[in-house]
Formats: C-alpha cells, structure tokens, sequence
C-alpha cells in the first residue's frame, strides 16, 4: 500500500478553504480538492446536506456532475480529495470520519476553528487507519510547508 507523503496547495487555495469554513460554522463545511498528482489546484466548495455541526456528506449529484465536469479539462484533472471543517475541534479526523472514509487513496484535508489560527491538516485514511500527508504550500518563486 502505498501512501502519499504529501500535498502541495497554494496559499489562495489553503485562504478559500478556511473562509469557507468560516461562512459555513457553526456546521461543518465540506469541498473536495481538485488538481494533478499531489498538487491541488482549486478546492471546489459543496453544500453539506448532513447540515450538522459534527459530520459531512456530500451530495451524490453534485459528486458525479463535478466528476463528469473534470473529464473535459485537458490536460486532465481529477478529484484529489475533499475538506471539512471542525467547528468547535482541532483538525484531527473523528471517529466517524474514518469510518465513513471510503475513497482510500483521497487526501483528507480538515481544517479546525476552535483556534484563531485556523489550522489546516492532511490525512490518508485507508481501511480504518489513520497516516499523516504532510501539507505543503505552493508558491511561484518555492515551495514551503504550511
């Protein structure tokens, strides 16, 4: 099995997730990340139809239409991963976020409120273990860690 070590998302993508999760607390906001490889391109917000302060869920149609809208970008694109938020937690993913992770080879990228500085996290889950995806910051000029 192999695991990805890292991530790399520019500062733009990293501001929109958190603000995001800002305009959505005190529920949960969930995106998915889109890009090549291991690096993110855009994080595309969704609507959390589970509308709670402690779980996701994306809605399937609105999955299958961004999944059907990537198909068409050349050179290609795909779902990388997805976001949530924890509104009142730190970025560290819940039980229920592992059980219910079933795309073993998305990044999960979850970002914590409860704290001002906003921290933002990435993690592989595969089959109820847990691996830390170290998140890397993309600029034009260098890459450094967030």
């Amino acid at each position: 099995m192999t695991v990805r070590r890292h991530i790399v998302m520019p500062p733009a993508v990293r501001r929109a997730i958190v603000a995001h999760a800002e305009r959505e607390a005190p529920n949960e906001c969930v995106g998915f990340l889109v890009g090549r490889g291991a690096h993110v391109i855009a994080a595309v917000p969704l609507q959390n139809v589970a509308a709670s302060r402690t779980r996701y869920r994306v809605d399937d149609a609105a999955h299958l239409q961004l999944r059907r809208q990537l198909r068409s970008f050349a050179p290609p694109i795909e779902i990388l991963g997805v976001y949530h938020s924890h509104p009142a937690g730190d970025p560290v993913p819940s039980p229920t976020d592992v059980a219910e992770a079933h795309y073993p080879d998305w990044v999960h990228v979850i970002v914590g409120l409860r704290r001002r500085a906003r921290p933002l996290r990435a993690y592989k889950i595969r089959q109820g273990r847990v691996f830390d995806v170290r998140l890397i910051a993309a600029t034009a000029a260098r890459t450094r860690r967030v």
